[in-house]
C-alpha cells in the first residue's frame, strides 16, 4: 500500500460501482475520505451525481494564508491512531483534534489501522491537489462543516467554486462528526441527495 495515490483509492470505489451498476451516486467522504470521493467525481463523472464533504479539509487555503493545507493538529490526528502511545495520550489527541467539548472521545479508541492511515497520508502527499480539489467541474458539493471542528479551515470551497457548493453547519460537533451528531449528519446528507436527484 506504499505507493497508492488518490486515483488508486477512487478506482477501487469505481470498480464496485461498475460491478453493482447502480447508476450515478451521491458519494460521501468524511475527513480524508473527501479526497478519494472528489477524485472519483473528477476521474469518473459518469458515476457521481453529487459529493458530500463531511468535516473535510479542502486541500487549498485562501491567498495570503501562511498555513499549510492539512497541517492543523497534525500531531494529534496522527497520535489518535498511534497504538504505541498510552490510552490517556490517545484520548487527549482524540479530544483535541476530533471531538466537540463535552463529547466522549473513547468511542474512537478502536478501529485504527496504522498501515491504512500511513497509506492515506502518502496518497494525499503524492496526488496533486488540483487532481481532486474541485471534484471535477460539474457536480454539486455539500460542504458539511462541524461547528467545533478544530482541524478544518472552514469556508474555502464556496468562495473558490461558487454556486456548485452548499454549506451546512452541524451544530455541537467536532471533526469526528458522525459519532457526535449522527442524526443531523444523516439528515443533511439525505436532504442534499434528494435535491440532487430531483434536479435531474
Amino acid at each position: 500500500m506504499e505507493e497508492l495515490d488518490l486515483h488508486d483509492f477512487a478506482s477501487d470505489v469505481a470498480a464496485v460501482l461498475d460491478s453493482e451498476a447502480v447508476g450515478p451516486i451521491v458519494i460521501v467522504g468524511h475527513a480524508w475520505g473527501s479526497q478519494p470521493a472528489r477524485t472519483l467525481a473528477a476521474d469518473r463523472p459518469d458515476l457521481v451525481r453529487g459529493v458530500v464533504m463531511a468535516a473535510a479539509s479542502a486541500g487549498k487555503l485562501p491567498p495570503g494564508s501562511t498555513e499549510k493545507p492539512y497541517s492543523r493538529l497534525r500531531d494529534e490526528i496522527d497520535g489518535a491512531g498511534d497504538l504505541s502511545l498510552s490510552e490517556p495520550r490517545r484520548l487527549e489527541c482524540l479530544r483535541k483534534a476530533f471531538f466537540a467539548p463535552g463529547h466522549d472521545p473513547s468511542v474512537w479508541l478502536g478501529g485504527w489501522f496504522p498501515a491504512a492511515h500511513d497509506a492515506q497520508g502518502r496518497a494525499r502527499e503524492i496526488t496533486p491537489v488540483d487532481d481532486y480539489f474541485s471534484a471535477g467541474d460539474r457536480v454539486p458539493i455539500l460542504d458539511l462543516q462541524a461547528e467545533h471542528d478544530a482541524v478544518v479551515v472552514p469556508d474555502i470551497m464556496k468562495p473558490m467554486l461558487g454556486d456548485r457548493v452548499t454549506v451546512e453547519i452541524v451544530r455541537d460537533a467536532g471533526h469526528a462528526m458522525a459519532p457526535e451528531q449522527p442524526r443531523a449528519m444523516s439528515d443533511a446528507i439525505a436532504s442534499f441527495a434528494r435535491k440532487v436527484y430531483l434536479a435531474v
